[in-house]
């Protein structure tokens, strides 16, 4: 049997940890629109989640790649935009 105290933080790690993916998602959904918008490209809002999600994974890594660090959530979030209009462009390159 967990404490009181025990169980009063599993909650709360629980609510931050749900918390933190859905804002992760949303973050996702913001740099996969601007990448759509900014080549141009329509697609459902699902996708531009994936795009969106998998461009801040590649964006972060090409960042590290060139020594670019980021401060603060605008860099970011540029970071995100720029590895989502990466994908996007392989995307439509290959497809």
């Amino acid at each position: 049997m967990r404490s009181e105290t025990e169980q009063k933080h599993y909650v709360q790690t629980l609510i931050i940890t749900t918390m933190g993916f859905l804002l992760w998602i949303l973050y996702g959904l913001a740099a996969g629109a601007c990448a759509s918008w900014l080549i141009g490209s329509s697609h459902e809002w699902y996708w531009n989640i994936i795009i969106g999600i998998v461009g801040s994974v590649v964006g972060g890594f090409v960042a590290s790649l060139l020594g670019i660090k980021s401060e603060n959530w605008i860099g970011s979030f540029i970071i995100s935009v720029i590895g989502a209009v990466i994908c996007l462009l392989l995307y439509n390159y290959l497809a």
